[in-house]
């Protein structure tokens, strides 16, 4: 059967972002990662914590689960967070605390194009699943934020679905699969400059979406909590909510993923 509770929904993107040793432990990640959904919480524990402080975290957060419950207000960091870092930081020194939105991407998304750039109908929408004369037709349209290889890469399907928003000869706003496992997908998001909030990267990841759902994964969109464009697109989007992910890292781990190559299901 599908997960449907949130919290089983957010332990499903915590497998699709980061990889597992045969302990459980997240392979070269971060320290703590802590996820709160209105239905329970998620805790996943990287490979360099030391094995009584991962024993006494598990124990701790089973003891105390009756008490833990998603914040009223969600940026707010949960009583077991401040518990998690004192831990660590007495095992491994000091951590940098991140933390954000995660949400589902429902399958009737969509959102239209905001006129006031372009004119919807003069956006043309291409996929990875498009004949290949559509997708050829981009290979000298790479934005500047791919090298030659990876752009090369992402057109031919080798990097997983996408779907690019262009106008004329202009690639506007790229939705691509930056990590996934199994089970689901990771929406990456990108939109130029200069067209930003006109509903081009919303768009674009109702699209990937659709791709996504069509190889039998679910599809997850997350930020952080400080950007704040990136909440509006899922907003508009009208994204299920599914928690916050709390995340306690080495400093020079911050926003450290799995990267793994596109497996077809």
């Amino acid at each position: 059967m599908p997960a449907t509770r949130s919290v089983d929904l957010l332990a499903a993107e915590v497998d699709v972002l980061w990889d597992r040793d045969a302990r459980g432990r997240l392979r070269q990640a971060h320290h703590v990662v802590f996820g709160v959904a209105g239905d329970g919480q998620v805790l996943a524990v990287g490979d360099e914590v030391p094995d009584d402080v991962a024993d006494d975290l598990a124990k701790t957060l089973d003891s105390a689960v009756e008490g833990v419950r998603e914040p009223a207000e969600p940026r707010r960091p949960p009583e077991f967070l401040a518990y998690c870092r004192r831990r660590i930081v007495g095992a491994l020194g000091p951590v940098v605390v991140s933390s954000g939105p995660s949400y589902l991407v429902p399958r009737a998304a969509t959102t239209p194009i905001d006129g006031r750039t372009y004119d919807e109908a003069s956006v043309r929408i291409v996929r990875s699943d498009d004949e290949a004369a559509a997708r050829d037709a981009l290979r000298a349209a790479n934005p500047d934020t791919w090298t030659g290889e990876e752009w090369a890469d992402l057109l031919a399907g080798r990097l997983g679905p996408w779907a690019v928003a262009t106008h004329d000869t202009r690639v506007l706003a790229v939705a691509h699969t930056p990590v996934a496992d199994s089970r689901g997908a990771e929406a990456g998001v990108w939109t130029h400059p200069d067209v930003r909030g006109r509903g081009l990267a919303g768009t674009v990841t109702a699209h990937w979406a659709r791709l996504i759902r069509g190889t039998g994964r679910l599809p997850f969109y997350s930020t952080s909590a400080d950007n704040l464009s990136s909440q509006r697109v899922a907003a508009r989007l009208a994204l299920r909510p599914i928690g916050w992910l709390w995340k306690l890292s080495s400093p020079d781990r911050v926003g450290v993923h799995a990267h793994r190559t596109w497996q077809s299901c």
